[in-house]
C-alpha cells in the first residue's frame, strides 16, 4: 500500500507539474507574440516618421538596421519590387506584391504577418506601414520570438528546474505517503481507537470497530454453538448406546439361554424369532443412524439426483403402503389432491420418506376409529406447494412440541415402546425438509389430533 500511495502522489505532483509548465507556456508565449508585434509597429511607425521626413533613400545612404541587431528593414514600391532591404541585397528579392502584410498595408495603411523567410531561413514576424512620398511601404521584420526559443536559450537552468520539481515531487510523495501511513500503522485491528486518526480515516476506524464487535458476538455465538453440537453429540452417543443396549442385551440373553440348553426344542423357534426381530431393530437403527449422518453432512445430496416428483403419486402410493397397518390399529387413510398433478424438484425417495415417516406416526400415535387425511394443494399467496397430514389422534403436549424433531426423543416412551420405532423418523423429516429448502409447521392439541404441514418450493 505505501508504494502504490508514493507512487499515485508522485504521479499526481507531476501531472500538477506539467500542468502548470503548459498553462505557463501558453500564456507566456501569447505575450511574446503581442509583444514582438507591439514592438514591430513602434519601430514601423518610428522608421515611417523618418522616411517621411527624410526619403526612403536616407535608410540607403545611412544604411540603418532598425535600431536593433535583429530587425530587418524592407522598402517596398507600390508594385511590389524591392527598393531597399537592410540584410539582402534588394535586387536578389522577388516582387513582394504577394506578401499579406504589404497588401494589407497598401490597403489599410498598417499591415501585419507571420511567415517562414525563405531569405532569412527562419520565422519571422512582419509590420508594414505605407508612408512618404512618393508612397511606399515600409517593413520591419523581425525573428519570431517563441517560448521553445527561449527554453532552448535556458536549456540548462531549465533542465536544473525540471530535476530539482521532480526530486521535489518524489520527497513530497514520500513526506505525505508518511504521513498519511503512520496513523494506520500504528492502528492496533484488534483494538482500534479513533482518538488519535485524522478525520478522514475514522468513518474506516468505525466500522472496524462494528466489524471487531460482529466477529466477537459470531465467536461468541460459534463458541456456545461448539459447546451445544458437543453436548448433542454426547447426548446422540448416550442415546445411541441405549437404543442399541437393549436389542444387544436381548439378542445375548436369548443366545445364552439357548447355549445352556435351557430351552425345550418346541420353543428353540420362539428364540430365535426373538433374536431375528431384534437384529431386524437394530439394523433399522443403524440405517437410520447412517442416513441421518449423510443427512446433517450433506453426502446424501451430492449421492441423488434431484429430479421431477409428482406429490399426488408419491402420497397415494404411500396411502397404498400403510393401509395394511392402518387397518390393523383401525385407523383410516384417505388421500385427497386439489390437482390431477401437482409438481416438484426433488430428491425422490427422500421426498417419499419425509411423507411416509409422518403418516405412520400419525397412524401409530392415533386411536381405533381414527382418521389419517393427506391433502396436497398450492398456496397461492407464495406459490409454495402443500402437503398436509391430519389426524385425530392422541395429540402432542404443547411442551413437547418443539422438541419432537430431535433425534431420540419421545414424547411418550411408554407408548412408543408399544409401536417401536428408532425415534429418528422425525429427525430425518426434519434434515431432509432443509435440504430441499422447505418448512414444516406443526399444530397439535393434546386428544384432539395433529396437523402436520409440509411446505415446498414450487
Amino acid at each position: 500500500m505505501r508504494s502504490q500511495l508514493t507512487k499515485q502522489i508522485f504521479t499526481a505532483c507531476m501531472i500538477i507539474f506539467l500542468m502548470s509548465f503548459g498553462l505557463i507556456f501558453y500564456v507566456w508565449n501569447s505575450y511574446l507574440a503581442r509583444r514582438n508585434l507591439s514592438e514591430l509597429r513602434d519601430k514601423a511607425l518610428y522608421l515611417s516618421a523618418i522616411a517621411t521626413q527624410n526619403g526612403w533613400e536616407f535608410f540607403q545612404d545611412t544604411n540603418i538596421s532598425g535600431q536593433g541587431e535583429n530587425t530587418r528593414i524592407t522598402i517596398i514600391a507600390p508594385d511590389g519590387s524591392v527598393l531597399y532591404d537592410s540584410v539582402v541585397p534588394a535586387q536578389e528579392l522577388p516582387n513582394h506584391s504577394d506578401r499579406i502584410e504589404f497588401q494589407q498595408a497598401l490597403q489599410d495603411g498598417q499591415g501585419s504577418c507571420e511567415r517562414y523567410s525563405e531569405s532569412l531561413l527562419e520565422k519571422t514576424v512582419n509590420y508594414a506601414v505605407k508612408s512618404g512620398d512618393p508612397e511606399i511601404i515600409l517593413r520591419v521584420s523581425a525573428e519570431k520570438d517563441t517560448i521553445w526559443i527561449l527554453l532552448f536559450r535556458m536549456l540548462s537552468p531549465m533542465a536544473a528546474i525540471v530535476f530539482f520539481m521532480i526530486i521535489l515531487s518524489v520527497l513530497l510523495a514520500f513526506f505525505s505517503t508518511n504521513t498519511i501511513m503512520k496513523p494506520i500503522n500504528h492502528l492496533v485491528p484488534e483494538n482500534p481507537d479513533d482518538r488519535n486518526i485524522y478525520d478522514e480515516m475514522k468513518p474506516f476506524v468505525r466500522r472496524l470497530i462494528v466489524q471487531n464487535q460482529q466477529i466477537h458476538r459470531q465467536m461468541d455465538q460459534l463458541q456456545e454453538e461448539h459447546k451445544k453440537q458437543d453436548a448433542i453429540r454426547r447426548e446422540f452417543t448416550a442415546n445411541v448406546s441405549h437404543e442399541l443396549k437393549t436389542p444387544l442385551t436381548s439378542i445375548s440373553g436369548f443366545a445364552e439361554i439357548i447355549r445352556d440348553g435351557y430351552v425345550q426344542e418346541k420353543d428353540i423357534s420362539h428364540f430365535a424369532d426373538n433374536i431375528y426381530k431384534e437384529a431386524q431393530r437394530m439394523i433399522v437403527l443403524v440405517n437410520d443412524i447412517l442416513k441421518l449422518s449423510k443427512l446433517e453432512s450433506g453426502s446424501f445430496e451430492i449421492q441423488n439426483q434431484r429430479e421431477e416428483i409428482d406429490l399426488c403419486a408419491v402420497c397415494a402410493g404411500i396411502r397404498e403402503r400403510l393401509l395394511l397397518n392402518a387397518g390393523k390399529l383401525g385407523v383410516t387413510i384417505s388421500c385427497y389432491s386439489e390437482e390431477a398433478e401437482i409438481r416438484i424438484m426433488g430428491i425422490a425417495n427422500l421426498i417419499d420418506e419425509i411423507i411416509y415417516n409422518i403418516c405412520d406416526n400419525a397412524i401409530k400415535y392415533n386411536q381405533p376409529g381414527g382418521f389419517v387425511r393427506i391433502r396436497i394443494g398450492r398456496e397461492r399467496e407464495n406459490s409454495e406447494v402443500l402437503v398436509e397430514i391430519a389426524d385425530n389422534g392422541i395429540g402432542i403436549p404443547e411442551q413437547d412440541q418443539e422438541r419432537i424433531f430431535e433425534r431420540f426423543y419421545r414424547v411418550n416412551k411408554s407408548h412408543s415402546k408399544e409401536v417401536g420405532g428408532t425415534g429418528l423418523g422425525l429427525s430425518i423429516v426434519k434434515h431432509g425438509m432443509a435440504i430441499h429448502h422447505a418448512r414444516i409447521v406443526l399444530e397439535s392439541k393434546e386428544q384432539e389430533g395433529t396437523c402436520v404441514k409440509l411446505y415446498f418450493p414450487g
